[in-house]
């Protein structure tokens, strides 16, 4: 079954400035910059959101806790499926960006 393009696109893009992120040196020698996690919300929305909150990883409910308390979020999507799509993407992006 083909899911229609449409339900890719966010229903809010992402506020966070992805160009200027704290990064986590990990033990094993790589860099975390966002290690994105995702939940869905009371209507049915699923909220992409980092756990690289203030050069520090943190649990997936400090993670949202953070959304609620400052509204900072990685896209807003229909559907896991579309959230999961762009946090892999966004892993991509990063990696370009970062690691060089």
């Amino acid at each position: 079954m083909c899911i229609p393009p449409t339900q890719d696109v966010p229903i809010a893009k992402g506020n966070i400035d992805l160009n200027n992120r704290p990064v986590v040196h990990n033990p094993d020698g790589s860099i975390s910059t966002v290690l994105t996690t995702g939940f869905t919300d009371a209507g049915g929305a699923v909220i992409n959101v980092p756990r690289v909150i203030n050069g520090k990883i943190v649990s997936q409910q400090e993670a949202e806790a953070n959304y609620y308390n400052t509204g900072q979020h990685l896209g807003i999507y229909r559907s896991i499926r579309a959230a999961n799509r762009a946090a892999e993407q966004l892993h991509k992006d990063q990696e370009k960006q970062y690691v060089k």
